[in-house]
């Protein structure tokens, strides 16, 4: 009688999920058992199977259960996406995302063993109460010595190199810390950067773009076969809709009016009133360059943009995801350019060689670009100005931003179409402008309602 044995399976349910089992040769050139678990299906299972034997075949299998979250994105993710990876500006954001939000929350948490839960748990931790205090008794390095160590890392240096800068300068107050000890201090104690005291809670798109890093980080590790499933996929991020969950705040017509005349000697003036008349972005005004302004046809192409990496002005044009677009002027800011681009000339030949030309519509009076810091922080600061000498007509506070949203709300309440709307801003769908806008259109549908029924019964609209 035939036996029936069979031969086992190497793949196994163990509770809800399924877990793949692997044999290659250990380092001492015996054969070894390699495992990995947490599949939702057995189909999952056996690809991460499949790519597991791929690996130990050629030598690439890495079976280190212990790996924490935070030395997998420190040590081995971040640094696959230096620029030219991605662009420097991208890359910055996401390093100071991870290193602020994420490591100092989930970074102790073994890779193989992070949860959707552990996401969720960030993510509700983020909305609440942002960045986390950070840990006592095990301070080593000064926030300064900790803050130059991060930057040294994002710039590719290693360890030993970030070392040896420590130890060199004297205001540190290190004395001989070992390579060991800043990778240590990288991976574990990345909260000594966060201040102190916990910050109001993030925004929902915040967390969202975190959300969004994170699932990238472990898509590539499945693809590097660290992990055997990307459980960012069953977490649960705030919904798309929570992110206009707070309204922008945005001044009338006449709000406008009261803090351009008060700032009527401000070098800033002119850019500001762009921005509000025509919709852009502040990168996008500050990068606009006179070749691209025609002032008899009233037309400015917006397809470039200044931006700040580590606090200093870079050039860039416009990302594919925002198409280079024509913005038609009005009279009021033709004219105000017409004036503003001959004192400009006038200035350019008083610096005569020193004088630095960009080309740039907006400048300093060197023809230096404004520092986009800077241009927000004066817009601040003159909006205190202007509140402290009109106490009873005060402004609501407002960033720099709003100047945009207040061109939208403004233009939607004259009943333009939001197709026209959503085009100036250049959206890429009136569905955003929809999003963003919520509060101006209810009163608008309500106004058509009325409109068209007027006609019907034959009654004044209300």
């Amino acid at each position: 009688m035939a036996s029936k044995r069979t031969a086992r399976s190497n793949i196994r349910k163990r509770g809800g999920t399924y877990t793949y089992y692997v044999y290659g040769l250990g380092p001492d050139g015996t054969r070894k058992q390699y495992s990995q678990g947490g599949f939702a299906t057995q189909k999952e299972a056996l690809a991460a199977q499949t790519r597991a034997n791929a690996a130990l075949l050629d030598g690439s299998y890495v079976a280190d259960k212990r790996q924490t979250f935070a030395s997998f994105l420190v040590d081995e993710w971040l640094p696959t996406k230096r620029p030219p990876t991605l662009e420097e500006s991208t890359f910055r954001s996401c390093e100071r995302n991870l290193r602020l939000h994420v490591i100092p929350n989930v970074g102790s948490v073994r890779l193989a063993g992070l949860t959707p839960m552990h996401l969720n748990q960030l993510y509700r931790s983020l909305l609440d109460s942002g960045r986390v205090v950070p840990a006592t008794g095990r301070r080593r390095f000064s926030d300064e010595a900790v803050e130059a160590a991060h930057e040294a890392r994002a710039n590719g240096r290693t360890s030993q190199q970030i070392a040896d800068m420590l130890n060199s300068e004297p205001s540190f107050n290190i004395d001989d810390v070992s390579r060991h000890a800043v990778a240590a201090m990288l991976r574990r104690d990345a909260q000594d950067v966060v201040k102190a005291a916990p910050e109001d809670g993030l925004s929902p798109r915040t967390v969202r773009y975190i959300h969004t890093i994170i699932r990238a980080a472990l898509r590539d590790a499945v693809r590097w076969n660290k992990v055997g499933r990307n459980i960012a996929d069953s977490a649960t991020p705030p919904p798309s809709s929570a992110t206009q969950a707070k309204r922008a705040s945005t001044w009338t017509g006449t709000q406008v009016r009261q803090f351009f005349e008060f700032v009527a000697e401000s070098r800033y003036l002119p850019a500001w009133l762009f921005l509000a008349t025509s919709g852009c972005r502040r990168g996008e005004a500050l990068g606009l360059r006179w070749s691209d302004v025609n002032l008899e046809t009233r037309t400015a192409i917006i397809g470039h943009q200044v931006v700040t990496v580590d606090h200093e002005i870079v050039f860039k044009d416009l990302p594919k995801t925002k198409r280079a677009h024509v913005v038609r002027l009005d009279p009021g800011t033709v004219s105000m350019l017409q004036s503003w681009k001959a004192a400009q000339n006038a200035e350019r030949l008083l610096g005569g060689p020193g004088y630095a030309n960009h080309g740039l519509v907006f400048s300093m009076a060197d023809g230096r670009p404004f520092h986009p810091e800077r241009f927000s922080r004066e817009f601040q600061r003159k909006q205190e100005q202007f509140n402290r000498a009109n106490a009873d007509e005060s402004l609501p506070r407002l960033v720099l931003h709003g100047l945009r949203h207040t061109w939208a709300t403004l233009a939607l309440q004259e009943g333009i179409d939001i197709k026209i709307v959503s085009d100036r801003l250049n959206h890429s769908s009136t569905h955003i402008t929809r999003e963003i806008y919520t509060h101006v259109t209810p009163p608008m549908q309500s106004d058509a309602a009325d409109r068209v029924a007027s006609q019907i019964f034959g009654t004044p609209a209300s």
